[in-house]
């Protein structure tokens, strides 16, 4: 069985998709946000604010260990469908980034609501800003489906 690079399935998933008809109103939608980017460059206080999180206000976000996973759900209408968002989250710049091909996979790519890849970088340590975000992007490349 061949392996797909995930650039091919995500081109294979997009045919697919707009030879189908859209979703209905009442149906759910899930897609996945996977945050990765430097150390301590804001990553987990974006996606609390993404997710319209009280921990924002007054608190100092932890550090990141390793991977970790939290979603958001929001209902989309009178029918009552839900849109989920699958997030992941990447800690420690690209000292983990192998850590990456455990949510790039085939599922999130052909959810309704698809996935991205957000890639955060501190711009203050601008002689990092290169090393990581070629090694960041290099991991995403190289995730197989």
């Amino acid at each position: 069985m061949s392996q797909l690079s995930i650039w091919d399935a995500a081109v294979k998933e997009h045919a697919r998709l707009v030879q189908e008809k859209g979703r209905t109103q009442s149906e759910e939608a899930e897609s996945t946000l996977i945050f990765l980017g430097s150390k301590n460059a804001g990553k987990t206080t974006l996606i609390s604010r993404f997710l319209e999180s009280s921990s924002v206000r007054g608190e100092d976000p932890k550090p990141t260990t390793a991977l970790e996973y939290t979603y958001g759900r929001k209902s989309t209408g009178a029918n009552m469908g839900r849109d989920v968002t699958h997030i992941w989250e990447l800690g420690g710049g690209s000292f983990l980034s192998q850590l990456v091909e455990i949510p790039i996979s085939c599922r999130a790519l052909s959810s309704s609501g698809g996935m991205a890849v957000v890639i955060v970088l501190d711009l203050s340590r601008p002689q990092e800003l290169w090393i990581t975000l070629e090694m960041l992007l290099k991991q995403v490349s190289v995730a197989q489906c």
